[in-house]
């Protein structure tokens, strides 16, 4: 049986005094759809400033401390990324309030030492009221430019659960090296095309070949003829705007660019295989 001096079974990220790392838990959790109910700001005031840890818990009951790296009453990193995190917070309508608690329990949850005693106090404790937390929120972070680059702060992820099962060698060593890894894919799908098709064509005039025209080699079943033309125009489109530039000379892109190259390739090889042979339905 717990008591509430055993330490409480609750889940540690980021570090203490270190704002950005703190910023980038809270991210990492909303990134990978952790489902957030609700955020306790854990707020301890100084002489001149005050130093800021959070609760995060989800409607299955499970609860994340976010260590204190953020910080309010001065200009800096501190309160910027706090600001910034407490805006994302917002924009995902997760409920927030404030508790103010003393040094100690602050010190315990950045040591990932909270008891059951602490968690309890917590939670029996009156938020503060009037709230406070939206004095935290700087001005710029409601300007819409500031406000749509905390998206941009957000690490650029492979969604691994809808990459093509062909391609999981090419995404698993993609940050390896982006330019190699897609020239790869793209010169993977075309051998796919020609194998299945029997074409000897390349790039750009293989998919005007095989999936344009009355009687394509390669289609997909069910569509208006405006769809299946736009689904060959994708492919005509990606090598066009894509493949042969990169082939051709070295493209400066960041990640954010090079992923979502990966994600229209990946896009591509989905379709190729939702695609029927037209040999094969006649035979």
């Amino acid at each position: 049986m717990e008591t509430e001096e055993e330490l409480a079974g609750i889940e540690y990220a980021g570090i203490a005094g270190a704002s950005w790392e703190c910023q980038e838990a809270v991210m990492r959790l909303l990134q990978c759809r952790v489902d957030i109910e609700s955020v306790h700001i854990i707020s301890h005031a100084g002489e001149h400033t005050s130093e800021h840890a959070l609760l995060a818990k989800t409607r299955i009951g499970e609860t994340t401390a976010i260590k204190s790296g953020f910080t309010s009453g001065y200009g800096g990193t501190g309160p910027s990324c706090f600001s910034a995190t407490l805006r994302l917070l917002e924009k995902y309508r997760i409920e927030i309030d404030e508790y103010d608690v003393d040094e100690d329990l602050l010190r315990r949850l950045d040591d990932s030492a909270l008891t059951n005693s602490d968690i309890i106090t917590i939670e029996n404790a009156r938020p503060v009221r009037p709230t406070r937390w939206h004095n935290y929120i700087l001005d710029r972070h409601y300007r819409t430019k500031e406000d749509d680059q905390i998206f941009r702060e957000f690490e650029p992820v492979i969604p691994y659960a809808i990459i093509d099962t062909r391609i999981n060698d090419l995404a698993i060593e993609f940050w390896d090296n982006p330019d190699d890894i897609l020239l790869k894919g793209y010169r993977r799908l075309e051998d796919i095309i020609r194998e299945r098709t029997k074409s000897t064509e390349h790039g750009q005039k293989l998919f005007a070949k095989v999936l344009n025209g009355k009687e394509p080699a390669l289609y997909w079943d069910g569509l208006q003829e405006s769809e299946k033309s736009g689904r060959a125009n994708l492919f005509i489109g990606a090598y066009g705007a894509h493949r042969n530039p990169r082939a051709h000379r070295e493209l400066k892109a960041n990640l954010h660019e090079q992923l979502s190259e990966f994600l229209l390739l990946n896009h591509l090889f989905r379709l190729e295989r939702e695609a029927l042979l037209a040999e094969t339905d006649t035979a």
